[in-house]
């Protein structure tokens, strides 16, 4: 998980302390709203966070993500798809390597708008542990703390894509934008 947890925030740009992170243990799509957008591969930068981004035509409908930070370095699978009229980017560990039996692998949420430049923003843990705390998450979601105190959603796919396809345009529940451009 801490993969996807680096990964997340360094797409994002919002490094934040070990653990403030929202995951899910299934993934947030289903099939039939996959997309994918040809304009997303190639490299992307982020000069204020100094992030460079490698995207490549993954197997099947997947990209293969690199991501390199001067802090550190990994490869990861995504999938866009869409929900509610918005594009997301679930992202995961690379798919076909077993990390052995006490690893789970983990999904986390971008929000993903692909033009001229590539905007991205992460679900925000502060948002999500309010909620949980105030108890207003919906209980579909299945949402609850893990040992690191990282926020994990233990509900299935179709619960986290009829989520998402109710979230309105302007949405608290994901953090602020970064913004790629590519080189």
């Amino acid at each position: 998980m801490r993969l996807v947890f680096v990964a997340c925030l360094l797409l994002a740009g919002s490094l934040t302390s070990a653990g403030c992170i929202v995951v899910a243990v299934q993934h947030f799509y289903v099939e039939k709203a996959l997309t994918f957008d040809e304009r997303l591969i190639g490299a992307w930068t982020d000069a204020d966070d100094h992030v460079t981004v490698t995207v490549e035509r993954g197997e099947w409908r997947s990209y293969r993500i690199t991501y390199d930070h001067p802090t550190e370095k990994g490869t990861l699978t995504a999938y866009l798809f869409e929900s509610g009229g918005r594009r997301y980017l679930d992202l995961m560990p690379v798919r076909g390597i077993d990390p052995g039996s006490f690893t789970v692998p983990a999904h986390a949420l971008l929000r993903i708008t692909i033009g001229e430049t590539v905007t991205v923003s992460p679900l925000r843990y502060d948002w999500f542990s309010g909620a949980l705390d105030a108890r207003t998450l919906p209980a579909s979601l299945l949402a609850s703390r893990g040992e690191r105190s990282q926020l994990v959603l233990g509900s299935s796919a179709a619960s986290l894509g009829a989520w998402l396809a109710a979230r309105p345009a302007v949405d608290s529940a994901f953090g602020p934008e970064s913004t790629f451009r590519k080189q």
